[in-house]
């Protein structure tokens, strides 16, 4: 039977409904997260440990979210994992009714909102495929990023001003929005996977060797392998980058509800950049757009030095961003198109797990330097490492030698 066309396919537009909503509230409360652990404790090192807490999960959940996501059923599984994050949500809300969340409850919350968020995002995607139509999928997969960016364009500044007004109003709204997540997807009649795929998940002895394959491919293969190690040494920056820019703003005496605007102003930068990757990509070769990116982070970075209001910041931020989705389509549709239909899953899998392997140490290691050192020297060593990461991709033979075309 044919599916409808996508923006008529009830089902689809039920699932990006629900997660729209659901996302919205996870930008919201990522803002209001440092921002809660900053006035009960005005730790910047506690601050950085919560951030390690919401994106550790990212590497160390991807490939076990993986093998969930095709040996349950994966609607099932997203409601479990928003019922889930919703009750976490609304224990931080009981918490400052009470009186005050305990520091180890927020960094417990921030730990398992991150997990079944990666788990969640992995049972979507393998959901998309029964969703709607093969010759649609390049465009269902363009409107959910679409929607993550909008979420990222709206959420921050609205959890900054929930935040200023109350500092249980951002956790509401995040546990709202994954009521309305659950009821949307509960609402849709589609199954979420073939049946033949669930009957064959029955052997759990192949696992090891299944995932070794994923990774086994990415290994063989010089310029994904390349491009996949420097997603794993700047996904630390750019985690670091967002609790950076909260410390800096805090440190020039911005107000919550600016610091929401200062990353509004950041995802404004990563939607253009999402817009314009088509005829950046067409223009540019790939080793060009993979070096290019380096460069200009690294650019943005030092540049920080010279910010003291959190509107600049928040532009050098998102000027660090706007190449992120350029590069993420030429790597990402490359290694999609060169990877055999029967890995694609494996060989995603051990790419997001690589990419995601040193993400929680960003804001970790902004958190320990901005509180032991001072603003300039946490500055200065974000960017040293930002310059052997250019220096890396600018020497590195596999980038310009090996790029598909």
């Amino acid at each position: 039977m044919r599916r409808p066309r996508l923006f008529h396919n009830r089902d689809f537009l039920l699932l990006w409904g629900g997660e729209a909503l659901s996302e919205l509230g996870s930008q919201a409360s990522a803002v209001a997260y440092p921002l809660l652990i900053l006035a009960l404790t005005g730790s910047a090192a506690k601050a950085g440990v919560v951030g390690l807490a919401k994106w550790l999960p990212l590497a160390v959940f991807s490939l076990p979210a993986g093998v969930l996501a095709d040996r349950l059923d994966r609607k099932r599984l997203m409601i479990a994992c928003d019922a889930i994050r919703l009750l976490g949500a609304a224990s931080i809300v009981v918490a400052l009714a009470l009186g005050r969340p305990a520091y180890l409850q927020v960094v417990v919350v921030a730990f398992l909102d991150g997990g079944l968020y990666i788990t969640s995002y992995i049972a979507e995607r393998g959901a998309l495929r029964q969703v709607v139509a093969a010759d649609q999928l390049q465009d269902a997969v363009a409107t959910n990023e679409a929607r993550t960016f909008a979420a990222g364009l709206i959420g921050p500044s609205l959890g900054g001003v929930l935040f200023a007004t109350a500092r249980a109003l951002p956790f509401i709204a995040d546990a709202w929005s994954f009521l309305c997540s659950m009821i949307a997807i509960a609402a849709t009649r589609t199954r979420f996977q073939l049946e033949a795929g669930r009957a064959g998940r029955t052997s759990w002895r192949r696992l090891g060797a299944e995932l070794a394959e994923g990774i086994g491919w990415l290994r063989h293969h010089p310029f994904f392998r390349t491009t996949g190690l420097l997603a794993a040494a700047g996904n630390p920056v750019y985690t670091g980058l967002y609790l950076l820019a909260i410390l800096l703003a805090r440190h020039h005496h911005s107000s919550a509800a600016l610091i929401g605007v200062m990353f509004t102003i950041v995802a404004a930068f990563g939607l253009l950049g999402a817009v314009l990757a088509g005829p950046i990509r067409r223009r540019l070769s790939m080793h060009a757009i993979v070096v290019g990116e380096q460069w200009l982070l690294l650019g943005a970075v030092l540049l920080l030095l010279l910010a003291h209001n959190a509107l600049l910041i928040g532009a050098l931020v998102g000027i660090a961003e706007f190449p992120t989705p350029v590069g993420n389509a030429v790597v990402a549709g490359s290694r999609v198109a060169a990877a055999p239909d029967h890995l694609q899953g494996r060989v995603q899998a051990a790419a997001s797990t690589l990419a995601m392997s040193l993400a929680w140490l960003g804001p970790l290691a902004v958190g320990l330097l901005f509180e032991r050192t001072d603003p300039t020297a946490t500055v200065l060593v974000v960017a040293a490492w930002t310059l052997a990461m250019a220096l890396v991709a600018t020497a590195a033979p596999s980038l310009r030698e090996h790029a598909p075309r």
